[in-house]
């Protein structure tokens, strides 16, 4: 009997615990489809299938099929997501994505990098952020990412990059940090980046530039800087980057260039420095860079070029000083890279600029007819510069003068009124003599012969009176004198008639 009932006892144990465990197992259930219906995605879930309306994060992949997708284009919805939110977790189900994108949807859906995901992808090779509210990048936050060979953070607000935000990443590339709000560029931000080979800072506020900030860049190619507010550079800046081929400083302040501010790039291929304040450039502001293929500078305010400054510049084909306000452009300025502009891929641009029309550009008519590069024949073929548009001056000539002495002498009584005639006429003079405005004309149509050559002696004495009357726009008169001359003469009448 008693046997019988210790087992009655031990059955009614076993049947609690089955009771109390088969209730814990539902407990959990209806947790989990809690969970599942408030966060639409749990880390069990495939990130290429997310159906649920809800889910923070949608992705599309190119294969659906969990650990098959090697691209996922994700998107952002219903700001408020955190880096414990269960949709993270379902980034495990895809461990052979080679290409990560994040598209934010609404201003502040994503305000951190969900590293905790990034890393755990050990395949992946190119990360893109767009859109997201991240104000800085903090020490460290890329690093140690043997895959990655391609980081490109676009509109998201950045304003700062701590020491060392990008380090120790063996593989990475390319590297594109546009379109942000960032105000100067600190030293030892980019370290440890030894495949580095462009590097994107444009449409920033940057308006100061470390000496030294990119000299851990040995490898870099291309350093784009365009549409910042830098408006000093010093050959400190660029400290390091001796591999250079390709910078791009378009759309900046700068105002003047000093002596060697590139020297350090002596590999530089391509100098952009369209649209900035460029009132002075350095007569050695080029030098050291003997291999620089393309050089422009156009939408700028230059007046004129230093005879000099090409002279380091010897290997050019492309020079472009568009949209200028140079006045004189002579051959001894071009003189440097006069050969190289002959070659057949040659091109100089000089159009939109305020030339003189005078014989220094007589140079651009034989540059023109010797060229072998359609390119540059094209490019003179717009050049224009700029002419007095005046009234043909008209000098008295010995004859004229003859005629109005007579006419004078022969009037004498009406003296006062001769001599207002006289000074009316001089008037006339000088009003047709006056110049007009200035006109714009393509110089290839202007004959050479044509062309004045500024400071040519001017004859005087007996020579003047050999001069031809085509030249004698280099002879002019002096008013005051012709109308003393005329006074005195009709004095002098006057006395004679009286003594007679």
């Amino acid at each position: 009997m008693e046997s019988a009932v210790q087992y009655l006892l031990l059955a009614l144990a076993l049947t609690s615990v089955q009771i109390s465990y088969t209730e814990s197992r539902l407990n959990e259930k209806r947790r989990d489809k809690t969970e599942r219906r408030h966060h639409g995605a749990q880390p069990k879930d495939n990130i290429c299938e997310i159906t649920n309306r809800e889910s923070k994060v949608h992705c599309y992949c190119e294969k659906v099929e969990v650990k098959t997708a090697t691209r996922a284009d994700c998107w952002v919805f219903n700001g408020g997501i955190d880096e414990h939110d269960p949709v993270w977790s379902s980034f495990d189900s895809q461990p052979q994505l080679e290409r990560l994108t994040f598209n934010v949807r609404s201003d502040g859906a994503l305000t951190f990098i969900p590293l905790h995901v990034i890393r755990r992808l050990k395949q992946l090779q190119k990360l893109y952020i767009h859109y997201a509210t991240l104000p800085k990048i903090e020490k460290r936050t890329f690093s140690n990412m043997s895959a990655v060979k391609e980081i490109t953070l676009m509109n998201n607000k950045i304003a700062a990059l701590d020491f060392s935000s990008f380090t120790s990443l063996p593989s990475l590339v390319n590297l594109t940090i546009k379109e942000n709000k960032l105000q100067e560029i600190q030293r030892d931000v980019f370290v440890e980046l030894p495949a580095l080979k462009y590097l994107d800072l444009s449409f920033n506020s940057i308006n100061l530039a470390h000496d030294g900030c990119f000299e851990h860049l040995s490898a870099l190619n291309e350093l784009v800087l365009e549409a910042n507010a830098m408006a000093v550079l010093t050959r400190d800046t660029f400290r390091g980057l001796g591999n250079l081929t390709r910078l791009d400083l378009r759309s900046n302040k700068l105002s003047m260039i000093g002596d060697l501010t590139f020297t350090e790039l002596w590999n530089l291929n391509e100098l952009l420095l369209d649209n900035n304040e460029l009132k002075y450039i350095s007569e050695r502001a080029f030098d050291g860079l003997a291999l620089l293929q393309k050089l422009s500078m156009t939408g700028n305010k230059l007046k004129s070029i230093n005879e000099g400054l090409l002279e380091g510049v010897r290997g050019l084909n492309l020079l472009d000083l568009r949209n200028n306000q140079l006045e004189y452009f002579s051959e001894d300025t071009v003189k440097p890279i006069l050969e190289s502009l002959k070659l057949k891929t040659s091109v100089l641009y000089l159009s939109g600029n305020q030339l003189v029309c005078d014989c220094r550009l007589n140079w651009i008519k034989t540059l023109r007819n010797e060229t072998t590069s359609e390119p540059l024949r094209s490019a003179l073929d717009d050049v224009t510069c700029v002419t007095d548009d005046k009234t043909q001056t008209k000098d008295l000539n010995d004859k004229t003068r003859s005629e109005h002495l007579y006419e004078i002498e022969a009037n004498s009584e009406v003296f006062q009124q001769d001599v207002n005639e006289d000074y009316e006429g001089i008037d006339q003079h000088k009003a047709d003599a006056a110049p007009g405005p200035a006109t714009q004309v393509v110089l290839v149509d202007v004959p050479a012969e044509s062309l004045p050559c500024p400071g040519k002696p001017i004859q005087n004495g007996e020579d003047s009176l050999m001069l031809s009357s085509k030249d004698e726009t280099y002879w002019r008169p002096n008013s005051s004198s012709v109308s003393i001359s005329s006074l005195s003469l009709t004095l002098a009448s006057l006395l004679i008639r009286i003594a007679f």
